[in-house]
């Protein structure tokens, strides 16, 4: 049989393959559930949530790397290894809510095949979920390749700056001077 909720997704029964729903066990989250649409979505708006926050925290570090705020970079990088650490869990749990319901649903674990066994409503909201993690992703990269472009122009210039240092260094040796160039 189908059961639907008020947003339309399908609810516990729902079994085309004869295959047996996925229950989690009453330690993991969410307690005895089944798998669902919703239980596929909610990972999906969990998992934009903390792709936007890493994304928040990528731009703060290329706003610190480009003002040379050094002693910020420490603070964000700790605080960007924290939500990798919780964009991965986020991944899995995505992965796992997916390979559940596809397993219930008879189909392959992605979006294209699991919402071509949902009805219309439900397949729409799983996609328009799925569509803005893919958005997050994508800001993300791009956040990611313009920080990686900072990092290597600064390279750069501290080559050049040491050389540069070294060049003076041996125009003006420091015995004669009293100025020391090492550093």
């Amino acid at each position: 049989f189908q059961k639907t909720d008020s947003r339309g997704n399908l609810l516990t029964g729902y079994e085309p393959s004869g295959a047996k729903p996925y229950r989690r066990g009453a330690a993991e989250p969410g307690g005895l559930t089944v798998a669902s649409p919703s239980s596929l979505g909610d990972a999906l708006t969990k998992q934009a949530e903390i792709l936007r926050t890493l994304g928040e925290v990528t731009v703060r570090q290329r706003e610190a790397l480009k003002e040379g705020r050094l002693e910020l970079l420490q603070d964000l990088f700790r605080e960007q290894q924290a939500a990798g650490f919780a964009a991965e869990a986020a991944e899995e749990r995505r992965r796992r809510a997916a390979s559940e319901l596809a397993a219930a649903l008879g189909c392959e674990s992605n979006v294209s095949a699991i919402c071509s066994r949902l009805p219309e409503q439900a397949a729409l909201l799983l996609k328009k979920e799925a569509g803005e993690v893919l958005r997050q992703v994508k800001v993300l990269q791009s956040e990611m390749y313009i920080i990686s472009s900072l990092v290597e122009e600064n390279q750069r210039l501290n080559g050049m700056m040491a050389a540069e240092w070294r060049r003076l260094e041996g125009m003006y040796p420091s015995s004669r001077s009293g100025v020391d160039f090492k550093g």
